[in-house]
Parts: C-alpha cells; structure tokens; sequence
C-alpha cells in the first residue's frame, strides 16, 4: 500500500469521492495494489492512480473490484452498492475536464442505452408472445361462435318465440317511457311556476333587505343624534376634548413636546376654569405658539398663522391651512385660539372638528335646536374649523356651513380652515364652498426637516425624562420623516427596547429597533390599499367599485358594500371617517354599522364566514401589504 498517498485538497470534489469510495472497497481484500495489479493482469502505476484520485477508471475496473470484494467477503453485491458507485463514477467522469473520460462516459451511456434496447427488444418479444395467445384464443373464439351458429340453426323455433318475447317487452317499455315522458312535461311545468315564485320570492327579499338597512341606518343616525354631539379625533390626531391626564394623546401633531400649558401661557379665564372652560372653546392648553418648532418647511404657515392671532379678520380671511396627517395643523390652529384670547380677553373662540360640526348640526333637528346650534357659532369671533374634508354632505350639513361661512365673514369674523389636501381637491364639498375656501390665503405645511425632527426628538426626550444622545436622536429623525407621530413612536419604540434589554440608546440600539419599521406608512399608502380592497371585492361580487361607493342598494351590492368596509378597517390603518369618504362620502356611522353587521354575520352564516376567508386571501395575495397588518 505504500504506493498510495493521501488525496490531495486540489482535487476535485468527484474525483476525490470516487477515490474515497474505491479506497474502502479495496481496503476490503487486504492485499497491496502489487499483488492485486498482478491477479488481475493490470498496471501497479494505473492501479495507484485510480486510487489516488488523479485518474478515473474505467468502469470494468470498478465492477471487477466490487465483485472480488464481494467474493472475499462471501456475499453478492447488492444492486444499491452497485448504483451508488455507478452514480460516483459517471459523476466524476462528467466533471473530469478530459475529453478521454468524457468519450469513456458516453461509452458508458451507449452501453446503459444498449442494455436498454436489449430489455426492449425482450419487452417486445413478450409482447410478439402475448399477441400470438391472443390471436389464438380469438380463433378459439371463432370457433365456439360457429358452434354458436350452428346451435342457433337447431333452434330457430325457440328463438322465434323469445323474439316474440322480446317485442312484447319492447312494447311494454316503450308504454312506459311515454307516461315518463309525459309526467317529466308536468314536472317541468310545475318547475316553472316553482322559479317564477322563487324569482318573485328573492325579489321581495332584497327590497325587505334594503328596508331593513335603511331603517337601521336611520336608528343609528337617531341614536347619534339623540346621544349628542360626539367628538371624532381627527385625521392628523387633534381632538376637540381634553387628553388623558396619563400621558400625551396619541398623534400629537407639532406639538412635539405636548406639555400643559402654564397659567402665564393660557388665557386668564382658563388659568382659573380649568376643563369647563377647555370643553367650551375646545382648544388644546398645550398647543400653542410658544411650543410650536418653526422650520423651513412650516415657516411661511406659522408667520400667516401668528399674522391672524394678532390681527383676526384684517389680513387673511379666510386662513387655509393644508397638509398630510401629523404635522401641526392642529397646533397652529389652537395657538391662533390661544394668542387671540391672551391678548384680546373677551374674544369669542371655537375650535371644532368638521365631523364635529356636522354632528352638532344633525342633532340640533330643526326648530329651536337648530337657532341655537346657529347662534352658538354665529356669535364667535374666531371659528377654526379642523379638518375640513370630513365634513360631508348629509343632513345639508354643507350649505349650512356655507351660511356659517358667508354670515361670519359678513360681519368680520375670523375663519381658519384646516384640512389634508388642497381647496381644490376637495371636489365633495360643492363648488360654491370650494371657492369660499380658495378666496382667503392657502397655505402648505409639509413634514418637518432634520433639524425640526431632532429638535422635536430632543425635547421629547427632556419632557419624559431620559437621556438620549445626540447621535442617537439624529438617527431616528434621519430614519423617520413622513411625520411627527411617527417620530415620536420611534423615540417609544427605542426606549422601550432599551428599557427591557437594559441597554444604552445608542446609535447601534436604535439601528437594531428600528430596521424593520415600514419607510412609508402614510395614507396615500394605506388607501391605496383601500381602493385594492374596494376593486377585488368589487370582481369577487360581479359589480364594479364606482357601485360599491354608490347609492344603489341591491342585495348583492349592500353586502359586497359592508364586506369591503369591514375589510378596510382589518387590513388597513385608516380610521373609519377616512373610510367612509372613500365609500362615496359616508360618515363613520356606517363604517362602524358594516363592521358590527359583518362580525354577527360571520358568527351566525357559514357561507358569509366562508365568503369573507376567500375574499381576504386574494386580496392578501396581490402585491403584499402597505404596512405590517397583512399578515
């Protein structure tokens, strides 16, 4: 064995295990490579390098060393050892790079492919056998029918009576299939009638079924309305009544630090009332100009802002003020409020959601209600109206703002609207008030720059107390920039993390924390999402999604309706005011209506349990998620 010599690592992964694998075979007869080179008339130096790996036997090597071993050891070869080491060898032949192995692995093919015309060439004469049986029974067979025949001939009387027979049969049948016939008329006049009074039947179905959801609606509406006026939270997080004394409101805009204001800031009367005097006017203590961050991108919006707290109806009237959710609308808004009453005690201020409005107007009726709900606003000096696309069209809730809008302008009130788009995007609202909006100064606020959002991270960090580095706070506001509440939910994620794993707020923690946050989870996001909803739903009911947003209430239309809202509210962030707008201008009543009316559904109808799973895995199926609820 001297002959052989360790394999070498600049071998090739099949050379070496074909090597390996002959090796231990040879290992098995226990005789040096001499004495066996010898036995079987071969070359000592070929024989080491087939086993050294640097040449590839050929295949009657390998077959000749596997059947001596098994001879030594007095046992056959198994088929599967064989395999594997025809497996090995082919391998390495195709690997090898050497056009002689290459020729010795297609000898090796032709070989496997004359082997298999061999087992062909015998599947054939099987068959030729097989076909000569059969040839031989079916002359066997040929004769038997003339037998048949003959037997037939000795019997044509019998047969002619069981003809006979057989007609009478024929006969009988033939009877019978016409009273069938006749009775399968009958059934299908009766199924006729039974679908003309089925149609009928579903006919009166859906128009009891659009009562039915019309009368609901209306006792929602009646049960809102006899409940008072509700303060919705906006779209960018303001809020018409106070926060929770544990903490900030959650979307705080701009308000980046969100303290109580001190009795120095707010307005005499409110250093003294407290809450009642917050519930009347409706402005927020902490937002104020004092705590408002000025950058680039909000400077021209805070000047035309400050410009109207000190000069209320003499500059700009009316102040339009846009941007998307979480950026200080709300702010500036309530710092108008706040500097107008400071300074000019006595003013009349009101600050309300648009939704709020509305609400107040449809429960105010008519009558006595309605000259109070008017002179509790036409008495105001300064109306700032948040989030002016929620107001919809129900109940005439736009032309009575519109009155609002023309008697307080009229008598040189002050009014700063405030909303998520431009006026002119805000087709919903009618022409006439669009344009009462464009006539005043319209201004963008746009997500704040680095310097803003480290500013805000920074005094964020001082009002809860920790302490966070510098670098630390540049690379979340570098990280997260579409708006304020996300930044400061990334500072609580951060702490968090750090809190619980007892560890520093570094650069390095909060690159861990906050690597797998969505880059964009804004709403232009998440309702694009919706109108995905609202298309599929739409094709899964046959109808198109201008009818799911419509009017119409056919049965098939009412449910793909409230399936797709209750799908909106699962699968995507929005909040149910933003929700109905994209159902055609609806309230959140309805969206909240279709999300209870689809969860008893789903809990008392296996088929509306079924339908929605379906629905939900094809719409989970396009594109994948806006953001992490689609999973």
């Amino acid at each position: 064995m001297s002959v052989l010599v360790p394999l070498g690592g600049d071998l090739p992964e099949e050379s070496r295990a074909l090597a390996e694998a002959l090796r231990r075979l040879f290992d098995g007869l226990g005789v040096s490579v001499r004495r066996y080179a010898a036995r079987r008339h071969r070359d000592p130096g070929s024989l080491s390098r087939f086993l050294n790996g640097t040449r590839i036997p050929p295949w009657e090597f390998v077959h000749d060393l596997i059947r001596d071993v098994a001879e030594e050891q007095g046992r056959a070869p198994t088929p599967e050892a064989i395999e594997l080491m025809r497996r090995l060898h082919r391998t390495a032949l195709a690997y090898s790079g050497s056009a002689l192995n290459r020729v010795q692995a297609l000898e090796d093919e032709l070989a496997d492919a004359d082997r298999q015309s061999l087992r062909s060439a015998a599947l054939v004469r099987a068959l030729e056998g097989a076909l000569a049986d059969a040839q031989q029974r079916a002359t066997d067979l040929e004769l038997q029918i003339r037998q048949l025949h003959g037997h037939q001939d000795r019997t044509a009387a019998e047969k002619d009576k069981a003809l006979q027979l057989y007609e009478d049969q024929v006969t009988a049948l033939l009877r019978e299939r016409q009273d069938l016939m006749e009775q399968v008329e009958a059934l299908g006049e009766e199924l006729k009638d039974a679908h003309a009074r089925r149609v009928r039947a579903e006919r009166r179905c859906e128009e009891l079924e659009r009562q039915l959801v019309a009368a609901e609606e209306q006792a929602s509406q009646e049960d809102t309305a006899a409940e008072g006026p509700r303060v919705d939270p906006a779209a960018d997080g303001s809020h018409g009544v106070p926060p929770a004394a544990d903490g900030p409101r959650e979307g705080a805009p701009v308000a980046e630090v969100a303290r109580e204001a001190t009795p120095d800031e707010a307005a005499p009367d409110e250093a003294t009332r407290g809450e009642g005097t917050w519930a009347r006017h409706g402005l927020d203590p902490r937002f104020g100009f004092e705590t408002f961050v000025v950058g680039e991108t909000n400077r021209f919006a805070h000047g035309a802002a400050r410009a109207v707290a000190e000069a209320p109806a003499t500059l700009y009237n009316p102040l339009f003020v846009y941007g998307t959710s979480a950026i200080g609308k709300t702010h500036l808004l309530c710092a108008i409020g706040h500097h107008a009453r400071r300074t000019r005690p006595g003013t009349r201020v009101r600050y309300v959601t648009a939704e709020t409005l509305a609400h107040e107007y449809l429960g105010a009726g008519r009558g006595r209600g309605l000259d109070a709900f008017r002179r509790r606003y036409l008495d105001l000096d300064l109306l700032l109206v948040d989030d002016i696309q929620l107001l919809t069209g129900q109940g005439g809730a736009h032309e009575e703002f519109r009155r609002l809008f023309d008697e307080l302008h009229g008598a040189r009130k002050q009014i700063v609207v405030s909303s998520d788009r431009p006026p002119k995007q805000l087709t919903h609202l009618g022409d006439r008030l669009r344009g009462r909006l464009e006539s005043g100064l319209i201004t963008h606020v746009q997500p704040p720059e680095r310097a803003v959002r480290v500013t805000l991270l920074r005094r964020k960090a001082e009002q809860e107390g920790i302490d966070v580095p510098p670098e630390t706070l540049d690379h979340i506001a570098s990280h997260v920039q579409r708006n304020v509440r996300e930044l400061e939910g990334a500072l609580v994620r951060v702490r968090a993390f750090a809190s619980l794993n007892r560890q520093p707020m570094d650069v390095q923690l909060a690159a861990i924390v906050l690597r797998d946050l969505v880059p964009d989870r804004g709403p232009s996001r998440e309702e694009d999402a919706a109108r995905r909803i609202i298309e599929m739903t739409g094709e899964y009911f046959g109808v198109t999604a201008e009818a799911l947003c419509g009017k119409e209430r056919g049965r098939a239309l009412v449910t793909g309706r409230q399936m797709a809202m209750y799908l909106c509210r699962e699968l995507t962030d929005l909040s149910p005011s933003r929700i109905g707008q994209l159902f055609g201008g609806r309230d959140h009543e309805s969206v909240d209506y279709a999300d209870r009316k689809l969860r008893a559904l789903m809990a008392e109808r296996r088929s509306i349990y079924n339908q929605m799973t379906e629905l939900t895995a094809r719409i989970k199926a396009v594109d994948g998620p806006p953001s992490g609820r689609w999973v």
